[in-house]
């Protein structure tokens, strides 16, 4: 059953422990420390329930300042790929410096490792089904 685990004016983030799930649904623009601290808040709720699947809800989230990307890149990106996550499905998001970034991301994280499969999907069921698949056991190596 889908548990609310935080909620504000820009994200609602959720897991539910018996699909091994995390979702966080985004809502505007997140600049700075604001940005930073609930990224890192889902990180946490990642590791904290060994969650192994993810979807991100981008449609309405605005564009990532450059500042953030950079951060993304350098700190969220490789933290995220220590951690539990096996698969990640995303709802792109409407506007396009938004779609941008979030590729560069994702980029990122399958130079870094490739064992994390990333999909994009045009609506939640599509990538619901595919992140309820079963998904093929591998083992994470942390750094």
């Amino acid at each position: 059953m889908q548990q609310l685990y935080f909620r504000n004016s820009f994200v609602d983030m959720y897991y539910d422990l018996d699909l091994n799930l995390g979702k966080a649904v985004w809502n505007g623009k997140l600049v700075g420390a604001e940005f930073r601290e609930v990224t890192l808040m889902c990180l946490e709720m990642l590791d904290r329930f060994e969650l192994t699947r993810w979807l991100g809800d981008n449609r309405n989230m605005k564009p990532i300042s450059p500042e953030d990307l950079q951060w993304s890149l350098e700190v969220f990106v490789p933290k995220l790929l220590c951690g539990p996550l096996l698969r990640m499905a995303t709802l792109p998001s409407k506007y396009e410096e938004n779609r941008q970034a979030v590729n560069m991301l994702m980029s990122k994280s399958h130079d870094l490792d490739n064992s994390l499969e990333l999909r994009d999907f045009q609506n939640e069921e599509e990538a619901m089904a595919w992140l309820l698949q079963e998904a093929p056991s591998v083992s994470k190596i942390t750094p």
